[in-house]
């Protein structure tokens, strides 16, 4: 699971370097010619693959923002019911969000939709929001397994 969200994540730096370039490649040809055609269309799906492909190793990396002030001061055991808690709510949402994403992407793929101006399809991108929804909801489960291991052996170790 490390490894592919840890690969997952590095397609997000790459997209973003290519999200970047194409921005300033954009902003720099603007003055003396035309913009480049459908650079809206190309940062918009970028950025939905940025977003989907670095969630899965920012959660396992726990990098999102926590209410830890509060839940910081409690014992072990506590800590890894919240987590708990927190953690089977996530995983159901997220759950429910991959499935419907895969087949909204589906309905996508078989209507043939494609970006206005560059025709790009515009299922394949879904696709993988799908599957990063996927992974983000194996992440959550493997975090939901060690808070229970938590709260039954109340070991120290989080």
């Amino acid at each position: 699971m490390h490894a592919i969200s840890f690969r997952t994540a590095q397609i997000a730096q790459v997209v973003l370097f290519f999200t970047m370039l194409i921005i300033i490649v954009n902003i720099v040809i603007r003055i003396p010619w035309k913009p480049l055609p459908g650079t809206v269309e190309i940062v918009e799906m970028c950025g939905a693959i940025l977003l989907a492909t670095a969630v899965a190793y920012t959660a396992m990396m726990r990098g999102h923002i926590s209410v830890g002030v509060l839940v910081e001061r409690f014992p072990a055991r506590i800590q890894a019911a919240v987590d708990l808690f927190t953690n089977s709510i996530t995983l159901l949402f997220t759950s429910m969000l991959a499935w419907e994403t895969f087949v909204f992407a589906s309905r996508m793929s078989q209507r043939g939709y494609s970006t206005p101006n560059l025709l790009i399809p515009i299922a394949p991108s879904v696709f993988l929001v799908s599957f990063s929804f996927a992974m983000l909801a194996l992440v959550l489960l493997v975090n939901l397994i060690k808070a229970v291991i938590i709260v039954i052996r109340g070991s120290q170790n989080r």
